[in-house]
């Protein structure tokens, strides 16, 4: 008599649900393994940004002192050109003219002082492709109005530095410079009282080194009053706004 074994539907619906429960540990397990991983990368990438921009406004505050050294130092030019110009029209055959006219140009018309920012930090974003990572409202649009306001003084820096090297060479043009190394004229950068050499005034050289002058002077005003003082007034603003944005103390100690 042949015998007809009927299939176990119990123990199939049984195996059912058992694959469907592994189905879903798996799913569930890749599901929080990939959450988990965009979790951890997305704090990856909010630590990366904070410490990007703690370095940028590390590099800001050196931008900060350093404007403020330019800054006095074009002051200080501006106030010696004006001296400089009021001999536009004295008469160099008198030697305490001569002394005043040596004076303001050894003082004010041989050193020059253009900015130069600290921007390792906005130059690793650029290079890195991690610009992405400043997302805070107005950090990244900040940085690059920043950015840009550096250019412009560079721009003007170089104007700056074309005018100063005219200047430079309109003195040769008028003075004998070497003075500077003869003992018996200067001590310690100091003149003493020896008579001058005259200053070959023939032609219009004169006229010419003092409009010189003028032009040099008001390039330097600008660069300062209007280059210069934007942009420290901005960073010093920039690095407050930052630090309250992203919770960073000020640990510079005050200026």
């Amino acid at each position: 008599m042949e015998v007809h074994h009927h299939p176990d539907l119990h123990n199939n619906t049984k195996r059912f649900k058992e694959y469907f429960l592994e189905f879903l540990m798996i799913f569930l397990a890749v599901t929080l393994g990939f959450i988990a991983e965009n979790v951890r990368e997305r704090l990856t990438e909010l630590s990366k940004e904070k410490q990007y921009i703690g370095a940028f406004i590390r590099n800001v505050k050196d931008d900060a002192d350093y404007l403020r050294h330019v800054i006095k130092f074009d002051s200080s030019q501006v106030k010696g050109l004006d001296s400089l110009l009021m001999l536009s029209h004295a008469n160099f055959a008198d030697d305490s003219n001569r002394k005043s006219f040596y004076y303001y140009v050894f003082r004010y018309c041989f050193n020059s002082a253009v900015f130069k920012s600290n921007d390792a930090t906005l130059q690793q974003l650029k290079s890195s492709g991690d610009y992405r990572l400043i997302e805070k409202d107005h950090a990244a649009d900040s940085l690059s109005k920043y950015d840009a306001g550096v250019k412009g003084i560079y721009a003007q820096g170089d104007y700056y530095q074309i005018y100063f090297r005219e200047i430079l060479s309109r003195i040769d043009d008028l003075a004998d410079m070497t003075i500077m190394l003869d003992s018996s004229y200067m001590k310690g950068w100091r003149l003493t009282g020896k008579t001058l050499p005259p200053l070959r005034v023939g032609g219009d050289k004169l006229p010419t080194f003092f409009n010189k002058v003028l032009d040099f002077r008001i390039i330097t005003s600008s660069y300062s009053q209007n280059d210069l003082k934007p942009q420290l007034e901005y960073a010093t603003t920039l690095i407050s706004f930052l630090e309250k944005e992203y919770g960073i103390e000020d640990n510079s100690g005050g200026d």
